[in-house]
């Protein structure tokens, strides 16, 4: 006996599919199946091509539950059994203990006022139709005839049917959930699992499509979107179902925990109510790349596909060089003279490039306030989060905190110095500026004066005169629970990397995150084979519609992964079925394309179109890789600098550095694998590998 919605200890909402293997003496008919002791043998259907019995079991409780199937009579050649433990559909399962307070936007989502604090709604279903205009209209009447201007659409699969979606709305895990699928409004979908049920008809492909949105929020909100925000075009009008939830945005909260179990929810209702998909494709920008890269890397089998736009590796690693951004602004704009640093000369330091039109790098233009956002706890709380119950330093010091790492509470867990969650940043040992010190575009009292001031923050995010000590535990935390990316194994699976290039205005979303990215999968891996990346202009009379196609040849490259029977492993097959029209790409805004391995130096054809620029850690002397949250320090070699060092320049630096400068040929300070998939963070500081 097998549960086909979702694994038997991660069951939610009362029900689970499940399939009856039965041998072949025995007759279907002869098979009874017991929910807890009661007969539910009505409940399966025959599936007589694997000879087997499959069927939505509901009437679960909350908490342990057993299925058992046995044979009639005295002949017992068959007695199965499952284990199943049942969650609410409210949640949680592996996420830990829900935000208190939690606002839900049920109503403003259009879904009514929720019945209770865990934002219940009733499931309701709205239904659409494209028109002949290209664009998503009410269906009005769900019975011919249907309105003269509605539209047909070709699936991938070669299926012309009337292009009617169907949006199923609810909430599951304190989300809101909305599944689009195209249906006939005259016989709609409805109970696919039972003998007298309607299975998705033809403008149904069998595969799912899945988007995560971008963001980094601090939730205590269930987060709100609109029905129409289902009608993605591109996958709809290819046959593929579309789901994803409120908590699938980061913005609505920065937890990708939370985000997979989420996404298993939703897929176990998508597989309960609609079919098992033959492979579900993840897709998402900044935010959504994040949440695709970490669901994969912690959570494998959830996706079967990345589709990263504007790519950032996860969140736990790019912090250190964004929070890097507010104290180099606060340096450049409050210690020392603004007038002596312009973008040109602030972006040596950084890293960065400068917007030509405000003359502002990437630390000035965005960076920097995010940064605010990550570290302190008061900023960044959407508006629906009464202000009564939000941390204040002075007037509520026992109040909810908005920044990264008290989101995370239930992975880092309290610091018992602060009561607050651990904190990770740390910037001890970082000589800022040492690449521009060494190319000779500041000089050794700039980078002195610089490393000597530039200080840290506080546990509230406040810029103060010392260097910022990470919490150990959260730090060694990050790397074991996994929300710093640096497993291959779990990476083995097609990535296509989208980006519009925004380097060139100075926008948050840089092109060296794909190489930081690269870099793990490479170090993790020996190879990058399984990624392909594609860069276009950001503006342009003829843009490639880069989504569009990387679901296409995301459903080619995955077709011929499941057409190899061979026995290599899943890593090698992906790598050997990857269509040969897939390489690495850019497209210049008129549509020439380029088709050529991307690299980070040397002569390039794209390179030269989108130049690459680096990161503060890595203007700093860190790796490309941008994986060390906190460096191992070794004395200073004052060797290594391309300037000479007077000993009174010898004495101030070690002033400076008591402890020495990083030395990133060593490993960081507790820097290891990642500790096993599939954890469990309700779990109390364990974080058990329930598998």
């Amino acid at each position: 006996m097998t549960t086909l919605s979702t694994a038997p200890d991660r069951v939610s909402g009362g029900d689970v599919l499940v399939r009856v293997d039965v041998p072949a003496d025995t007759a279907l008919n002869e098979v009874r199946v017991f929910r807890n002791g009661t007969d539910v043998t009505g409940v399966v259907m025959p599936d007589a091509a694997h000879h087997a019995l499959i069927g939505l079991v509901t009437g679960l409780t909350d908490g342990p539950n057993v299925l058992t199937a046995v044979t009639r009579g005295a002949k017992r050649s068959l007695n199965a059994r499952v284990e199943i433990r049942n969650f609410p559909i409210y949640g949680p399962i592996f996420s830990g203990p829900h935000q208190v307070p939690w606002i839900c936007e049920t109503d403003t989502s259009g879904l009514g006022p929720s019945s209770d604090a865990h934002c219940t709604v009733a499931v309701r279903y709205d239904w659409f139709y494209r028109s002949t205009a290209n664009t998503f209209k009410p269906l009005i009447s769900l019975t011919p005839p249907f309105p003269a201007d509605l539209a047909q659409t070709t699936t991938i699969d070669g299926r012309t049917v009337n292009y009617i979606v169907r949006v199923e709305s609810g909430t599951i895990d304190q989300s809101i959930y909305r599944i689009a699928i195209i249906d006939d409004p005259t016989a709609p979908i409805s109970n696919p699992w039972s003998a007298g049920g309607k299975k998705p008809g033809p403008g149904w492909n069998g595969k799912l499509s899945f988007p995560f949105g971008g963001g980094c929020g601090p939730a205590y909100r269930s987060g709100r979107n609109v029905v129409t925000s289902a009608l993605s075009h591109d996958p709809l009008s290819l046959g593929f179902a579309v789901a994803f939830g409120t908590r699938n945005t980061l913005g609505n909260g920065c937890d990708d925990v939370v985000s997979a179990e989420t996404l298993m929810m939703i897929k176990e209702r998508f597989i309960e109510q609609y079919g098992i998909p033959k492979f579900t494709i993840g897709s998402g920008g900044s935010g959504g790349s994040i949440q695709q890269h970490l669901i994969a890397h912690n959570y494998p089998g959830l996706l079967d596909a990345l589709t990263p736009g504007i790519s950032y590796p996860d969140v736990a690693s790019i912090l250190p060089d964004v929070v890097d951004c507010k104290i180099l602004d606060n340096y450049f704009d409050h210690i020392a003279n603004p007038a002596d640093w312009p973008g040109s000369r602030r972006a040596k330091v950084d890293g960065y490039a400068v917007n030509p039109a405000t003359g502002h790098t990437v630390c000035q233009n965005g960076w920097g306030g995010f940064a605010d956002g990550l570290m302190n706890p008061s900023t960044r709380f959407d508006a629906v989060v009464p202000v009564k119950v939000r941390y204040d330093p002075v007037n509520n010091p026992i109040g909810i905190r908005a920044d990264f790492f008290d989101g995370l509470v239930n992975v880092f867990g309290i610091d018992k110095k602060t009561g607050f969650a651990r904190q990770a940043y740390d910037n001890v040992g970082i000589q800022y500026g040492l690449k521009a010190l060494n190319a000779g575009d500041i000089s050794k009292t700039e980078f002195l004066d610089l490393n000597e001031k530039i200080g840290g923050l506080d546990v509230d995010g406040n810029p103060v005169s010392s260097r910022t000590e990470g919490n150990l535990e959260a730090i060694e935390i990050a790397y074991r629970t996994g929300r710093v990316v640096t497993s291959g194994q779990n990476l083995t699976l097609p990535i296509i990397d989208t980006r519009n290039y925004t380097d060139d205005i100075a926008d948050i979303h840089t092109r060296i995150r794909t190489f930081m990215f690269l870099a793990r999968l490479n170090k993790a891996n020996g190879t990058t084979a399984n990624e392909v990346n594609w860069l276009a202009a950001r503006t342009g009379s003829a843009l490639p519609n880069l989504a569009r196609m990387a679901l296409l040849a995301h459903n080619e490259w995955l077709e011929k992964i499941l057409a190899d029977t061979s026995d290599d492993s899943y890593a090698v097959k992906v790598i050997r079925n990857k269509p040969a029209t897939l390489k690495d790409t850019c497209w210049e805004g008129d549509g020439t394309k380029h088709e050529e391995p991307f690299t980070l130096q040397g002569p390039s054809v794209c390179n030269g179109l989108f130049p690459i620029y680096a990161t503060v850690r890595i203007a700093a002397g860190g790796p490309l890789e941008g994986d060390i949250l906190k460096c191992r320090l070794s004395p200073i070699d004052f060797k290594s600098y391309a300037v000479d060092i007077t000993p009174a320049e010898k004495s101030r630096l070690r002033s400076i550095f008591p402890q020495g400068v990083c030395d990133y040929s060593k490993r960081g300070v507790k820097q290891r694998p990642l500790a096993g998939t599939w954890l469990d963070f309700s779990q109390d500081d364990d974080h058990e590998d329930r598998d």
